[in-house]
């Protein structure tokens, strides 16, 4: 017995050791299995809607969303949305320009101006593609508008990247028309050289149909025999469906009759393409990624700016897609496609790249949720413009007519006390809206005007003090509900007009400048006049409003909750600046060095806590710092200069600069006249004295701090000023009596 020990010893060792062996071989450690190395297919098909995939003449596009993960995709570029910016933006995984027009792509086989385009390319850029490449002609140009424009985007980053790890990418089909080559979605596959590695994109892909329009449409025979030459070639496929952009161009000359029939059969086309590439694909080893990135003309002029993207394959379960970018399930962006790629495909070449890759949440119905939360948008959006066009005015004219009240006849100011606490109202139920689900205007007009007659009369009915409480009531219910939802997830605010607008693509998360700014008087104002309404400033009071304002801070600051940098740094002075006063501090040079250091302790603070956070958990602010540090301080520098050049922008043509100017105007004359009123209010309330100091200095710090800080600035400014205008009603009417 003990002499057969060492046999199985020796067996028992062997067996261990090809474990390891196989358990240790590269394809395990990397989770590529070597004979099969994994495949991306991008079959795009622009100009094809989310419900276009409902038809039941489509089962195969719906058997996709079905097994796969699904979401909207935001189509912001740096530019417009037209397919040279999209196409730029997925090559760059970040927003970036392409060209003004068509960017053209050539092969070897094609002619371009007479000559072959593969020397013009080389006498333009200098680079020496091979016979068998695809060559950007246009490279120049999209180059040149990049470092124009001052963004951080590399058209091309997708293909370099691919490279570096010995893949090739391809690229196949175009939306040519008659004698206008339309091959932009080409640019996705290229690398920052202008070289896609093969390919075809001519007209040999195109067939003359003579019974319809357009009169060119794909080949599908040829595209079949050219998809499976180059399959087993590349890593990277792009497939472009350009029929539906063909038929677009030619909508005009067509009857709505003919135009539906002919649309009607080229979506049958695509989906049996699909149907056959799932049959001719391994998803055992392999993504199939389908998109239309483009939005319609239609549905462009009805701001229906969503399109959408799926992926079926290994890694890709039914659900909804979702990434850190947006941290919104079925929601993604055109510079999270090449992040979501190269991690596919085992390249972690991403992390300066803005967008970042996706991951499947679990649900059902995809294509209904999708569409759900397409309505919810396309709603909000409709109503965005009109609804806070109507509240600025609303907002200006109630100050100009109480000044012209307050001057000529000030027994009638009183009557205008109420539209002010209904404006101070209005961020609160706008809020509020966001629990329901898409409506007639008219219902949710009436539920609004409603909501806020509501709040305004029951802010007054549970007064006990008459000046302060009603407005003490708005403002602290405005402060728990909007610090109650940002803690949530901010789902009101993602449902808001008032919020920012996921098709816009400025903001996916947390608490945006408007609301910011909405946070910030409103906390200061409410904070005032608590303290002012304790008569006394008792520890317990202070005790109170000086853990709010450090809660409000932690809420605003955390990359998990509110995430607003510029509005850490605004509160942070606003709220020291206050917290000083309600304590009687003379503000002295050592304070305001002491505020300073506060700040800047505290974002630096905020700025490593999230950058040392997992980059698929990082916000924007931490990704700042891994691209500082990847591209050096230029990268820095050229961010401050698009943020600044961003503000300037607003301050030209934002609406909220009329709010911003109004407001200072209509303090400065209430300075003045009637006169000593302005004083007579101050002196009696000292601590809404204070909160209107801090207010004002954080509107203009929440200016300076922020991109967009124009927003933040009048938003902010709207509540001391109502509250102001408020008491000095209040106290005319007092005078008045005695």
């Amino acid at each position: 017995m003990s002499a057969r020990l060492p046999v199985f010893k020796r067996i028992f060792v062997a067996l261990i050791l090809l474990n390891l062996f196989t358990f240790l071989r590269p394809a395990a450690i990397w989770g590529q299995d070597q004979d099969h190395p994994r495949q991306v297919i991008f079959l795009i098909c622009n100009y094809l809607e989310l419900n276009d995939l409902n038809s039941p003449e489509l089962p195969q596009f719906r058997f996709f969303f079905r097994k796969g993960g699904g979401a909207l995709l935001n189509t912001n570029t740096a530019g417009s949305r037209t397919s040279p910016h999209i196409a730029a933006t997925v090559s760059a995984g970040n927003v970036a320009f392409g060209t003004p027009r068509e960017t053209l792509v050539f092969g070897a086989n094609e002619t371009y101006q007479g000559q072959n385009p593969l020397d013009i390319f080389q006498a333009r850029t200098g680079f020496a593609p091979r016979p068998e490449n695809l060559v950007v002609v246009d490279l120049p140009l999209i180059m040149r508008a990049n470092e124009k424009g001052q963004v951080q985007a590399m058209p091309g980053a997708l293909g370099d990247a691919l490279h570096r790890n010995g893949m090739r990418a391809g690229v196949l089909g175009n939306a040519d028309l008659p004698g206008m080559p339309h091959r932009s979605m080409a640019v996705i596959a290229m690398d920052r050289r202008g070289i896609i590695d093969a390919g075809n994109v001519s007209p040999n892909l195109l067939r003359f149909h003579e019974k319809g329009m357009p009169a060119l449409r794909t080949n599908y025979t040829v595209l079949k025999k050219e998809f499976l030459s180059l399959q087993s070639q590349t890593s990277l496929l792009v497939v472009d469906l350009g029929d539906l952009v063909r038929l677009e161009q030619n909508k005009e000359y067509l009857t709505d009759e003919v135009y539906f029939q002919e649309r009607k059969h080229i979506l049958r086309e695509f989906d049996q393409f699909l149907g056959w590439l799932l049959q001719n694909i391994d998803l055992r080893h392999s993504q199939l990624i389908v998109a239309s990135l483009v939005p319609s003309p239609d549905a462009q002029a009805e701001k229906r700016l969503f399109t959408f993207i799926g992926v079926l394959g290994e890694k890709a379960r039914p659900g909804l897609l979702v990434s850190p970018t947006t941290r919104r399930q079925g929601i993604v962006t055109l510079y999270d496609i090449a992040p979501s790629i190269l991690e596919y495909l085992g390249v972690p070449e991403f992390k300066t790249m803005g967008g970042r890759p996706w991951t499947v949440t679990p649900a059902e119905n995809t294509l209904s949720v999708l569409q759900n939360i397409e309505a919810s948008a396309v709603f909000t959006s409709s109503l965005r413009s009109p609804l806070i066009k109507g509240y600025v005015f609303s907002y200006l004219v109630v100050l100009a007519s109480i000044l012209l009240l307050l001057l000529f006849d000030p027994r009638k100011g009183k009557y205008l006390s109420s539209f002010l606490l209904a404006l101070i109202a209005v961020p609160f139920v706008w809020l509020l809206m966001g629990l329901f689900p898409p409506l007639s205007v008219w219902l949710y007009m009436l539920l609004f005007f409603s909501f806020i007659l509501i709040l305004v009369l029951s802010s007054i009915w549970l007064a006990r003090n008459k000046d302060l409480d009603p407005l003490l009531f708005i403002c602290l219910a405005t402060v728990g509900l909007l610090l109650g939802d940002t803690l949530t997830g901010s789902l009101l605010q993602k449902n808001c007009v008032l919020s920012y607008d996921a098709m816009a693509g400025a903001r996916f998360y947390g608490i945006g400048n408007e609301y910011m700014g909405v946070l910030l008087g409103t906390t200061l104002m409410g904070a005032s006049l608590f303290i002012q309404r304790s008569k006394k400033r008792s520890r317990r009071a202070l005790l109170f409003i000086g853990t709010l304002f450090l809660f409000i801070v932690s809420v605003i600051g955390a990359p998990q909750w509110g995430s607003n940098f510029g509005g850490t740094a605004a509160f942070l002075v606003a709220f020291s600046y206050t917290f000083s006063r309600f304590l009687r501090i003379p503000l002295r040079w050592r304070q305001v060095l002491l505020i300073g250091v506060i700040v800047i302790i505290t974002c630096s603070g905020l700025l490593i806590l999230d950058y040392l956070r997992p980059p698929e958990l990082r916000s924007h602010f931490g990704q700042l710092i891994s691209m500082v540090q990847a591209e050096g301080g230029t990268a820095f520098f050229e961010i401050v200069q698009r943020k600044l050049a961003m503000n300037y922008r607003l301050i030209k043509y934002t609406i909220w600069t009329r709010v911003l100017i109004g407001t200072l105007i209509a303090l400065g004359i209430l300075f003045y006249r009637p006169l000593g009123i302005f004083r007579r209010v101050l002196t009696k309330n000292p601590s809404f004295a204070a909160g209107l100091e801090g207010s004002l200095l954080g509107a203009f710090m929440a200016l300076a701090f922020n991109d967009s800080g124009i927003v933040a600035a009048a938003t902010a400014i709207i509540f001391p000023a109502a509250t102001l205008f408020y008491l000095v009603l209040r106290e005319q009417e007092t005078s008045l009596l005695t």
